[in-house]
């Protein structure tokens, strides 16, 4: 406390306005895409690069381009070295070249036809924006990989970088000849260089696309081949990792969604091959570049794949996949539209998957992460209409999130629920139509939709897409002489939110006690304005009842009068994993609303787990008793004296233990359960049972202890010893073990975990000058998110005055995603009103903070708020 004391006092001192100039940026305003859009069209790149395992490349790029206005031209062009610029045959190498980009004169413009030179050398990334290199600790082979999204393409080299100034790119790529080189289309040639250790790969010319969907990989990659009907197929990962990839399943993820897309979208696959790439130290789950798809390495795992690993796998397959229709064939004018390319894909993925794959539990899947994603995004003072204001590039980026993707989704879900899957997928094929290979807006797309339905969309649009907010409804019941009453009070919290019109599904249940049955029986509602009511008879009264049964509408719902005997009734003996897991998630959701107690919720948990059969539903059980992070049953015993906490880590290490100790061998559960242990390890007796797991002492039967796991063993171990002399003898073994990249990251990630402040000062210094360090940003968000674990906040409290210095120091034109991660990682999260007024204080006082570090701040300061409203919940158990 004193300490925290002495911060405010600091940050009343020398927090004032912030109105110091910060560096120019770099970054796009949409007035100035929008004055660019008129001065040029028809653009045509020829782009030659000579790729080598240096530190940079060299390249050529020539665009021809139809001048349309006689007006300055700004070209896109971030931190590479001009070293000629050639317009219209003028000379033009020595214009200023600042703040990532270059204006090309009026006078220099013409009318008609136009053709720019430009000659460069680019350093190749190491954040994953850009053209990113990495050399693999495995066998020093160096790979290459692009990633263009939202204005990255600029970084590769000189470029008119918006979404509507769609072009043609053709390509030729000298590389190391053992190096493949992939990119929009096939190569149509091979050959020779002056240096015979080089071979240079000619591409024909693409389709119209955007630059940011454009892209390039090259590098020694381990490739396999397949078809769909007359489309070739390809996977490519790096060597050293390939013996780890099943490439049936994914080539039959693959066909199983060009099978569902070709139909369901009545235009064959646009574009003449079908790439993936699978792709090192990546900053997102995947790219939907044209024909070349880049995955992160997330999805190679080095143990066998659960089921919930394959099924994710095959949902981001499909959502990457459905842009190329949605954002590659038609795409967005500007990042406002962001949304439809990814909430259609989003959605479109998990129809494909049920339609048309083994995983016909997604939309249970999609309930558990997409939709609850949303629904937090919601909840923050960030939020924002699905079809937001995007002032500039920098602020694209932080659209990219629960919202974009997961309500937008969930929105589409509402949207056909009212108007039907056929007549939805008429407007979806005639807007693809009437929109191929050119750019379009919302109205377009709502043009489209009521055109085939008859639907007002522009009420629809205006409530759901351009309004920010969501719906809470509260359920009211009554049944008497076999009449069922209900009624649905709908409210719009927050200054922006309204009241919508909904369609949804009352769920009844009728209980049988004596059998333990019990009967289920939906009826679909409309509701809309403050309040809607109906009746209708029944045969017989029911015994429970609960909103949205088949998870349709999107809204919360606020429990008044839970009967919590009836629902413990329901969670035991209903078979429908669907609907089971809407009402755990409900349930918990109580805890989040301070409404019951996390002890409350544990011991509901523990008593239904092994009862249980669906695996879903074990898994998130067990990740709101025992994960290590976020709001859970383990972080809140935090809140507690010692004493109590190691008695209630002890009890749920020892059920966990039990029910380890009874999951089928080789199980999905049984490494759920196993990770779970790990998670909620704090305590003497639960540290040895791991070092014993390490060392070979302890083993249940079936459960393979994978490379993986014994990292995850290694870095929780390491977070709580200060003794080191065990544990850094295991690291070192380990290094020796397992010496890929994986094993690198995973041993720093056990170095930065050290209770040390010491240690913790030399990873911070590393980060807060991620440029001049050796590592990749990728390594250092790793290590960022190992820094301060829950039982290392006293810690994490000392730097609190670094972290908000260092905030204050970064600029604009900084990769977003660096700062995105820093700000997340490092973020303060103590759960006290103390810690509050400081994030407050200081947000309040830096309004020219970067937008990614701005929106995590403010974000914080809600789950602050939350936090301390659950805690304060608990207070009577923290003080018994």
């Amino acid at each position: 406390m004193k300490q925290i004391l002495q911060i405010l006092s600091l940050l009343s001192i020398v927090l004032v306005l912030d109105c110091r100039l910060k560096k120019p940026v770099y970054h796009l305003t949409q007035s100035e895409a929008e004055s660019r859009f008129e001065i040029l069209e028809d653009i045509h790149y020829e782009l030659d690069v000579h790729l080598t395992p240096k530190d940079s490349f060299e390249g050529k790029v020539k665009i021809r381009f139809l001048g349309k206005k006689l007006k300055d031209l700004r070209l896109d062009y971030y931190e590479g070295k001009i070293k000629s610029i050639i317009l219209n045959e003028e000379d033009l190498t020595n214009l200023p070249f600042q703040n990532g980009h270059i204006q090309l004169p009026a006078n220099n413009v013409m009318i008609g036809n136009n053709t720019l030179t430009v000659l460069f050398e680019t350093p190749y990334a190491k954040t994953g924006n850009g053209l990113h290199k990495f050399t693999d600790p495995d066998d020093k082979e160096v790979y290459l990989y692009s990633q263009f999204e939202a204005f990255h393409a600029n970084k590769m080299f000189p470029c008119f970088d918006q979404p509507d100034l769609k072009a043609t790119f053709q390509l030729n790529a000298t590389v190391p000849k053992n190096w493949k080189v992939i990119s929009t289309t096939l190569p149509q040639s091979q050959t020779k260089g002056t240096n015979s250790e080089e071979v240079t790969h000619s591409f024909p010319e693409s389709a119209k696309i955007a630059t940011y969907v454009f892209s390039l990989h090259a590098g020694p990659y381990q490739v396999w081949e397949d078809q769909f009907e007359s489309i070739p197929l390809r996977l490519f990962v790096r060597k050293s990792l390939s013996k780890y990839v099943d490439p049936k399943d994914w080539f039959t993820f693959t066909k199983e969604g060009f099978a569902f897309f070709n139909s369901y979208f009545g235009i064959p696959y646009p574009f003449l091959k079908y790439d993936q790439v699978i792709v090192p130290e990546f900053n997102f789950g995947a790219m939907e570049n044209v024909a070349a798809v880049t995955f992160s390495e997330r999805f190679v795992s080095r143990a066998p794949m659960t089921r919930s690993q394959r099924e994710n796998l095959s949902d981001v397959v499909l959502h990457e996949m459905a842009h190329m229709w949605f954002g590659n064939l038609v795409t967005m004018r500007w990042w406002n539209g962001l949304w439809l390319n990814e909430s259609f894909a989003t959605y479109m993925a998990s129809l494909a998957q049920a339609k048309n794959s083994e995983f016909k539990e997604t939309w249970i899947s999609f309930f558990e992460k997409m939709k609850q994603w949303a629904y937090e995004e919601d909840s923050f003072i960030t939020n924002h209409p699905v079809e937001a204001k995007v002032s500039d590039t920098e602020e694209a980026f932080t659209q990219f999130d629960g919202i974009t993707y997961g309500k937008g989704a969930s929105v589409l879900k509402q949207l056909v629920y009212f108007i039907g899957e056929d007549t939805f997928q008429r407007g979806v094929q005639n807007y693809l139509r009437k929109y191929s290979y050119s750019n379009s807006t919302l109205t377009d797309f709502l043009k489209e939709l009521e055109f085939a339905s008859g639907f007002p969309m522009k009420k629809w649009s205006k409530d759901w897409l351009e309004t920010k907010g969501t719906n809470q409804v509260e359920l009211t019941t009554l049944c008497a002489d076999n009449q069922f009453y209900w009624k649905i009070v709908q409210s719009a919290p927050g200054l922006e939110n309204k009241l919508r019109d909904h369609k949804t599904i009352l769920g009844l249940y009728f209980f049988d006690k004596p059998n333990k049955q019990l009967s289920f029986t939906e009826v679909p509602v409309i509701y809309s304005g403050r309040s809607t009511s109906a009746i209708f008879p029944v045969k017989s009264c029911p015994d429970y009842s609960f909103i949205n049964a088949e998870d349709h509408d999107f809204a919360i719902w606020k429990w008044t009068e839970p009967n919590k005997e009836n629902l413990e009734y329901v969670l035991e003996y209903d078979t429908d994993p669907m609907r089971k897991l809407i009402l755990w998630t409900d349930y918990f959701g109580q805890v989040l609303l301070a409404n019951i107690t996390f002890d409350e919720f544990k011991d509901t948990a523990i008593r239904l787990y092994p009862k249980e059969s669906d695996i879903k539903i074990k898994r998130w059980i067990l990740s709101r008793l025992a994960s290590d992070n976020g709001f859970t049953y383990v972080t809140s015993r935090f809140w507690f004296p010692e004493e109590k906490r190691v008695r209630d880590f002890d009890a749920l290490q020892s059920f966990l233990w039990e029910e380890l100790n009874q999951a089928k061998p080789g199980s999905d559960e049984q490494r759920y359960l196993f990770v779970s242990l790990i998670d909620s390890t704090y305590t003497t007796k639960s540290k040895k049972r791991l070092y014993d797991f390490l060392e070979n002492k302890l083993i249940v039967g079936g459960l393979k202890i994978d490379q993986d796991l014994r990292w995850s063993l290694i870095v929780k171990l390491s977070s709580l010893e200060t003794d080191r002399i065990q544990i850094q003898s295991i690291i070192e073994r380990e290094k020796k073990v397992d010496p890929s990249s994986r094993g690198v990251n995973s041993s720093l990630a056990a170095e930065g975990a050290e209770p040390n402040r010491s240690v913790k000062e030399k990873w911070i210094q590393i980060l807060l000058n991620p440029k001049s360090s050796q590592f990749s940003s990728s390594t250092l968000r790793v290590v960022s998110y190992s820094l301060f674990p829950e039982n290392q906040k006293e810690i994490q409290l000392s730097f609190l005055n670094t972290y908000f210095d260092a905030l204050d120091q970064f600029n604009r034109g900084e990769d977003e995603n660096y700062l995105d991660a820093f700000a997340k990682s490092l973020a303060p999260d103590f759960c006290t009103d103390e810690t509050l007024l400081i994030l407050k204080k200081f947000t309040g006082n830096h309004p020219r903070l970067t937008a990614p570090i701005k929106k995590t701040l403010l974000k914080q300061i809600d789950s602050e708020k939350k936090c301390i409203q659950i805690k304060n919940k608990h207070k009577k158990l923290i003080n018994n």
